[in-house]
């Protein structure tokens, strides 16, 4: 990032809690914090560490511990600019890996996680059709609505493109499968041919769909999925532009880059 004069980077570091976690924000808002900004919400569970912005200078170090949960914030700069959904250009993990068939594929489906959505997405479609406040905690719920939209859009391409797919090759070798976490789910590719997986998940690689807003320029192919969806949470575009949400576009595939193994478990 840039050094600028507008907003306080920070390093967040945190177990057991979510980015937006009420212990975060309301410590932050206790601070006199206006602005908190991330580019997206990390794993819950995880030891995860992740760039934040905060609009007042909240000390060089601040750390909270209770049982079972951490976070921490440490200073790094100043910058021009908040930190928004868009700005990620990726994520690197470490996972732990027990007794397992360990396949790797040289592309994954971009999809928002578990920890993004679950019950965060009827409170913001509910806050999407209130009247706009600057309560920036309540972004948070509306970016999961907008989260949901991009995944069940997503799943519906994928589930289109797997049909061209068997198409083209005569032959069903590919089918969607559904895999439940709780309450969310997610459609995946299945198949018991890897290389055609590969070629699947590379093909899709220059696909992009909206996180939708009342900025982006929605192609009419894909019109057609989200605009019933909007329809049946009672959401339109002009909601948006009422919470002057732009949206922005997410590759439905990246590229999956720099895999090691290590001998010992992480902790």
């Amino acid at each position: 990032y840039p050094e600028g004069d507008n907003y306080y980077l920070y390093k967040l570091i945190k177990r057991n809690l979510n980015s937006n976690d009420p212990l975060i924000v309301n410590r932050l808002k206790a601070l006199g914090v206006s602005e908190y900004g991330y580019a997206g919400l990390k794993d819950r569970t995880a030891l995860t560490v992740q760039n934040v912005s905060l609009d007042k200078f909240i000390g060089k170090k601040l750390i909270h511990r209770e049982i079972g949960k951490y976070f921490a914030l440490l200073f790094v700069k100043k910058i021009p600019f908040k930190i928004k959904t868009g700005f990620l250009k990726g994520n690197r993990f470490f996972i732990n890996h027990y007794n397992r068939l360990f396949t790797t594929l040289g592309y994954s489906l971009n999809y928002y996680d578990s920890q993004r959505l679950g019950k965060n997405v009827a409170r913001g479609r509910r806050f999407l059709k209130e009247k706009p406040t600057k309560k920036w905690e309540r972004i948070f719920w509306i970016n999961s609505y907008q989260s949901f939209v991009w995944n069940l859009t997503a799943f519906e391409v994928v589930r289109r493109k797997i049909e061209e797919f068997n198409q083209r090759r005569g032959i069903k070798i590919l089918e969607p499968c559904r895999v439940e976490d709780k309450r969310v789910f997610h459609i995946f590719p299945c198949s018991r041919d890897k290389n055609a997986l590969e070629e699947f998940l590379k093909g899709l690689r220059d696909i992009k769909i909206p996180l939708v807003g009342y900025e982006v320029k929605i192609p009419p192919w894909l019109e057609e999925i989200i605009n019933p969806i909007l329809a049946k949470g009672g959401v339109s575009i002009e909601d948006f532009r009422r919470w002057r949400l732009k949206g922005d576009w997410r590759p439905l595939a990246v590229e999956v880059r720099d895999i090691r193994r290590y001998p010992k478990s992480l902790s």
